[in-house]
């Protein structure tokens, strides 16, 4: 019976171990998070898989618009913790969002929108 509980303990500290050695996603500091939006555009998709392009205005206006033309605005910020804040007139309140970066180069914002972006491009070449 004591090989069988040591062989449990041994098991569970294991799987510990494994599960907090695991490390989640590090998303961008506040500096890299600032350098890689203000001011310029981003495409990707929106959680309905709407392609999407936003315009990071470096005043803190977010202008956006969908493949199908519609174009809204919003207020954005990066917080010290490197978190895109944003509201539209939709929401109560702000939402923050880690930006996280893919092996292949695009970024995931994993929260209520789950907006995934493919390109960053300076400037705002699209005029939003």
């Amino acid at each position: 019976m004591n090989r069988t509980w040591g062989v449990v303990a041994v098991s569970v500290l294991a799987f510990a171990f494994a599960a907090t050695s695991m490390a989640a996603p590090k998303g961008l500091s506040q500096a890299e998070a600032e350098a890689l939006i203000k001011g310029n555009t981003a495409e990707g998709t929106n959680r309905f898989k709407k392609n999407m392009t936003w315009y990071f205005d470096p005043s803190g206006e977010l202008r956006k618009r969908d493949d199908r033309g519609n174009k809204g605005k919003a207020k954005w910020s990066i917080n010290k913790q490197g978190k895109l804040c944003y509201q539209d007139k939709h929401m109560k309140s702000e939402d923050c969002v880690a930006i996280l970066p893919r092996a292949d180069g695009g970024y995931d914002l994993p929260f209520d929108a789950q907006w995934n972006w493919q390109k960053i491009t300076p400037g705002n070449p699209h005029n939003l």
